[in-house]
């Protein structure tokens, strides 16, 4: 590990309050707790910096809800700022004392001891995708829940609902009230269940749209759309999580970074693999594990090479190794590599079309097509142009 320049700062930071230990010292055992400070409001966090930190101090932080936004406070005034992984940092031992200054000390420590790594700390663009990003993910659970309420309801009380009723169309509700009598008290239930579902499915059309015009917009993610199993949200979500793919050096890191590797374990002789690491962003993995189990069952480049997998390990694990092939492509594509996993022609423009009617009218116009048509065969020549 080389040499840490300046002192380090370690901070536990909170909600609305903060405390800080200026640590000297490049051996965690031996190092100085020179001053620290509890309870300091964190209105007064760039006030506190510049008082008692100077340019060449290292600031760390452990990851939690605030700790990027704190750490783009302290960068602005011109202090580095590390973040420090919560998982790993968690594991050092406790001790017998636990207060703010404690573990603003501790902070420090770790710190300077390297057994947690350093957290990239993504920028501004990358911050608000991942919000949109885990919006879209609650909404989706919102919608869905009140959606399994509502049926739930209905069974309860021998309703059968004719095939292809919308339960989030707006005039469903005139229609529920309409199959039977209901007392005051469950026609209020029912109306509170279909609000909170049209609301949401409104607000998920929002965000998809949102998702959808942000692709659109930028070339470098609306080339991910050549990928055979890429859709809107899982394209979207690769844009969240990966941000700068420079960071990456190799396919490997990222297949890693999304816990799509398998564990290992070896003592003496015996060296093995195991299960998925399931470290990383969960919600991406899910998402390719779902495009590599489609991947098998739709002709595509990938269905041959996986179908072989399945019949000697199996559907789910054949699943998974499609799912790491298509996070090996994606790396290769956002890195600007010529890639062989393609989506065929006709599928691609489904693709292409279903992205101009997440987009919707309004949105292509602004862009600059007369139509939905116009857009499909105007990206299309883009898309069949890179290599």
């Amino acid at each position: 590990m080389e040499k840490k320049k300046g002192r380090v700062v370690g901070l536990d930071v909170h909600p609305d309050s903060f405390a800080g230990a200026v640590v000297e010292g490049t051996d965690p055992a031996g190092a100085r707790v020179l001053s620290s400070s509890t309870r300091v409001e964190l209105e007064r966090l760039e006030q506190w910096a510049l008082r008692h930190t100077r340019e060449e101090d290292t600031l760390v932080l452990e990851a939690s809800g605030n700790a990027f936004s704190v750490a783009m406070r302290l960068r602005a005034i011109g202090r580095k700022a590390e973040v420090l992984d919560s998982h790993r940092a968690g594991k050092v031992g406790k001790v017998y004392c636990a207060n703010d200054r404690v573990d603003a000390v501790k902070i420090a420590r770790i710190y300077l001891s390297a057994l947690s790594p350093i957290v990239w700390q993504p920028d501004e663009k990358t911050l608000e995708r991942r919000e949109i990003f885990s919006a879209y993910q609650a909404v989706v659970k919102e919608s869905t829940r009140a959606k399994q309420q509502l049926r739930s309801m209905l069974n309860e009380h021998c309703v059968r609902l004719e095939k292809g009723f919308r339960l989030c169309h707006p005039n469903a509700l005139t229609r529920l009230l309409a199959l039977r009598e209901w007392t005051p008290a469950r026609r209020m239930l029912l109306q509170q269940l279909h609000d909170t579902l049209v609301g949401a499915r409104t607000r998920r059309t929002l965000l998809r749209r949102h998702m959808a015009q942000e692709i659109v917009a930028e070339e470098a993610l609306l080339r991910l759309t050549r990928l055979c199993g890429i859709n809107l949200i899982t394209l979207y979500g690769v844009a969240a999580a990966v941000g700068d793919v420079r960071r990456f050096s190799h396919s490997k890191k990222l297949v890693a970074y999304l816990g799509l590797n398998p564990s290992v374990s070896q003592s003496g002789n015996f060296e093995g693999s195991g299960a998925l690491k399931r470290h990383g962003r969960g919600a991406l993995r899910a998402l390719l594990i779902q495009s590599g189990k489609k991947l098998l069952e739709v002709n595509n480049p990938l269905q041959k090479w996986g179908l072989a997998v399945a019949s000697r390990r199996g559907r789910n694990k054949a699943a998974v190794a499609v799912a790491r092939k298509l996070c090996v492509a994606l790396w290769h594509v956002l890195m600007g590599h010529a890639i062989g996993a393609l989506e065929r022609l006709d599928t691609l423009q489904t693709k292409l079309s279903k992205f101009a009617t997440e987009m919707g009218p309004a949105a292509l116009r602004a862009f600059g097509y007369n139509n939905k048509a116009d857009f499909v065969e105007k990206k299309l020549y883009v898309l069949r142009t890179y290599p």
